[in-house]
């Protein structure tokens, strides 16, 4: 059975994002495909683009239609869409590309010269895209005080993000997701980005096909998973679906990383007590440079039971909504997670952060991260520990 790419192009407007000359510079790449379908790109004239005709080949694929060209279209659209136009010139003149570029060129435009001359880096810049997008983290502490990654020297080369996909295609190969998984590592001071990119169970769905007749597709969707290990407190957050896959991730980067697959163990980070017993107390952020409020204003709780029962409060400051009667009213039950809105100085948007015992974390924008980390820490949220004592496994949140 044939299998599909199902990244179809289907916004014909994009084309026009792009110089008619380089786009016809780009397309020309597979020439035999549009040929087959009935248009020589040779002979298009740059002044009268058939726009309509080519977006009506890409919105249409056939069983012919060439994976690598799909494949250039997404990253060339969803790079130019995502990323600032300097950034792309930037990454591009740093890897020593020669890039034309003028007061009406577009990000379409310099994405498609990239992807010309070196189309690895356009897809490491989507996957840097992919990483620092992500926003909740099951977290786990190392099991050692000292090392290398606590003074802040680890680096992962790539001879060792090779080992790592030669280390995962196997599991991912057994669980029936393909081989073919790829590394990407963004250092960012003492943090270390890591992007997994792999596939997922193969899909079957019905097709419809130009003749008007029915047909069968069957592809393998992508999925990307994200890690962030923190060198200073030798800690990783992962970012995946099951407990499968954060279980793969651990022993891997322990493995490679640390020469032992137990390296990572399971880390009671966060706790909620300090609401119970501090209150109002527990929001102090005045010790914090760059923080100017924090509100507490949403919490889940559950009382436990043969059929457990689940609530949840929301205002726009709990503790003012309570007043004095705060304590009784958050010692029922068990809390299970509490939502903040946090201000910070110079910004007049406040962002929400979630915190969920015993180690999951929602940061609604990465470059808050440090700043409430060091609240966190301050008020008794967050828990540090010198090794890790339990082995539970917990759930990651689902994303907002």
């Amino acid at each position: 059975m044939a299998t599909f790419n199902p990244r179809v192009f289907t916004n014909p407007s994009r084309l026009k994002e792009i110089d008619p000359d380089r786009l016809i510079l780009f397309l020309s790449t597979w020439s035999d495909y549009f040929i087959g379908r009935g248009l020589d790109l040779t002979a298009a004239d740059t002044s009268d683009m058939p726009f309509d005709t080519i977006a009506a080949i890409l919105m249409n694929p056939d069983q012919a239609v060439p994976e690598s060209m799909v494949n250039a279209l997404y990253y060339v659209h969803e790079t130019a869409r995502k990323e600032p136009m300097d950034e792309l010139i930037e990454r591009s003149e740093a890897a020593g590309l020669d890039i034309a570029h003028d007061d009406k060129s577009t990000p379409a435009d310099i994405a498609v010269q990239i992807w010309l001359a070196k189309p690895d880096l356009l897809e490491r810049q989507h996957a840097e895209t992919v990483a620092f997008n992500r926003s909740n983290f099951t977290y786990f502490a190392g099991t050692s005080i000292k090392t290398a990654a606590s003074e802040g020297q680890i680096v992962i080369s790539e001879a060792q993000c090779r080992e790592m996909e030669a280390l995962m295609d196997p599991w991912f190969e057994s669980k029936r997701r393909g081989r073919g998984s790829r590394v990407f590592v963004f250092p960012q001071e003492n943090r270390i980005w890591i992007l997994v990119r792999h596939g997922q169970p193969m899909r079957r769905e019905g097709e419809h096909k130009e003749d008007g007749k029915d047909g069968i597709a069957f592809y393998r969707p992508q999925k990307d998973d994200v890690l962030i290990y923190d060198a200073e407190i030798d800690e990783i957050g992962v970012n995946a679906e099951t407990k499968g896959e954060r279980e793969l991730y651990l022993r891997t980067l322990g493995m490679v990383l640390f020469g032992e697959d137990a390296h990572f163990e399971r880390a009671e980070r966060y706790n909620l007590q300090p609401l119970i017993d501090n209150g109002p107390a527990a929001l102090v952020c005045a010790d914090i440079p760059g923080l100017s409020r924090v509100r507490f204003v949403e919490f889940g709780r559950m009382w436990d039971g043969t059929c457990p029962e689940y609530e949840t409060r929301r205002s726009d400051d709990l503790f003012e909504t309570y007043g004095g009667d705060w304590a009784a009213r958050l010692s029922l039950g068990r809390l299970t997670y509490a939502k903040f809105k946090v201000a910070f100085d110079g910004d007049k948007k406040e962002r929400s952060v979630m915190i969920r015992p015993v180690n999951v974390a929602r940061y609604e924008r990465d470059a808050d991260t440090s700043l409430v980390e060091a609240w966190l820490k301050a008020r008794g949220f967050w828990k540090l520990q010198t090794e890790a004592d339990s082995h539970d496994d917990f759930e990651v949140l689902e994303s907002a």
